[in-house]
């Protein structure tokens, strides 16, 4: 029986790959809680994340557009596969992944044969030898499941998205025992009663604490999440757009960050080891005295759903709930 698995990333698939399990490993690579997540057909939506992507990188949108439509191509091709396996893990990264991966089988009618592993733990930290237990939790994906699939994620894509997908976690999730979980961590990444995403509130946090150089920062915020989902790129630029903007919260930083900064052993070293601290503006955000947001604006997609000043959702962690802000 040949079979196919598609998993979160590289680190996932080089070991499931190790481990002999599988025909074909594809690795989902997209980072789906950053970035404009379009309405759009499988081109365009290609073409739009691609350009995303490789803003600041060393990669080309062309390069990184090829890739996805490499990508593409595998999953027309799923009729070669009796068998097809998704592994994904218990995190908001995964989550939206799963919800995108089984909404692309369903369009191409891939409904039959297809089953869901979802680990409550890291793929990527496991070792050959052990991934593999994780097959014992695969379950077939039913009807119901692809339905919800589909529905969250064109929930999404909306311009609408976050009032739609707090409206889907709240209602019944068959078969993901995680993402009512994740979905409520992605709309905690909308900006709060202080103007901050959650991600941006435990910076500050964890800076007041005196851990101030970026590379430990990075570590410990991620040990703040009930399940880590933030690569270091994704910190880094959160963390570095609190710094440049017209009135920062933090200083400290050598340089704004950009993902080529990393090619670079110099530039990386000088940067994840800097020494960071909060200016007064950002000890009044932290303490709830004064409004990032309403200091140094807005602009940054959630989902479909463009944020900006003017129009943006906000999130009230304390009841659970989201509000839409409109300037008069």
């Amino acid at each position: 029986m040949k079979t196919l698995i598609i998993t979160n990333g590289d680190s996932a698939a080089d070991l499931l790959k190790e481990a002999g399990i599988g025909d074909m490993v594809l690795p989902w690579r997209d980072v789906l809680h950053e970035g404009p997540i379009p309405d759009a057909d499988d081109d365009l939506f290609a073409k739009i994340r691609s350009k995303h992507h490789a803003t600041g990188s060393n990669q080309s949108a062309k390069n990184i557009f090829q890739e996805f439509r490499d990508r593409n191509q595998t999953l027309q091709q799923h009729q070669e596969f009796e068998r097809i396996e998704l592994w994904f893990e218990h995190d908001l990264y995964d989550q939206l992944q799963i919800l995108q991966s089984l909404d692309h089988l369903a369009r191409l009618k891939r409904v039959h044969s297809v089953f869901l592993v979802q680990a409550p733990t890291y793929l990527g930290t496991q070792k050959p030898d052990t991934i593999g237990r994780f097959k014992e939790l695969g379950l077939p994906v039913l009807d119901s499941m692809f339905s919800f699939a589909s529905k969250a994620w064109d929930a999404y894509r909306t311009n609408k998205a976050p009032e739609h997908i707090n409206a889907i976690r709240q209602g019944p999730i068959p078969g993901f025992p995680f993402m009512g979980q994740a979905l409520k961590r992605c709309l905690e990444e909308l900006p709060g009663k202080d103007g901050l995403s959650r991600t941006q509130r435990q910076i500050l946090y964890t800076l007041n604490r005196g851990i101030n150089r970026p590379g430990m920062l990075f570590a410990q915020v991620l040990n703040m999440e009930e399940a880590a989902f933030l690569g270091d790129w994704g910190f880094f630029r959160i963390l570095s757009d609190l710094q440049f903007c017209p009135r920062p919260a933090l200083t400290g930083l050598p340089q704004e960050f950009k993902p080529k900064i990393f090619a670079n052993d110099d530039q990386r070293k000088e940067f994840i080891t800097a020494q960071v601290h909060l200016t007064e503006f950002g000890k009044q955000v932290l303490d709830q005295k004064a409004d990032f947001l309403m200091e140094n604006g807005l602009h940054r997609w959630w989902g479909g759903c463009e944020l900006t000043s003017a129009n943006h959702w906000r999130w009230d962690e304390e009841n659970a709930t989201l509000s839409q802000h409109k300037a008069n």
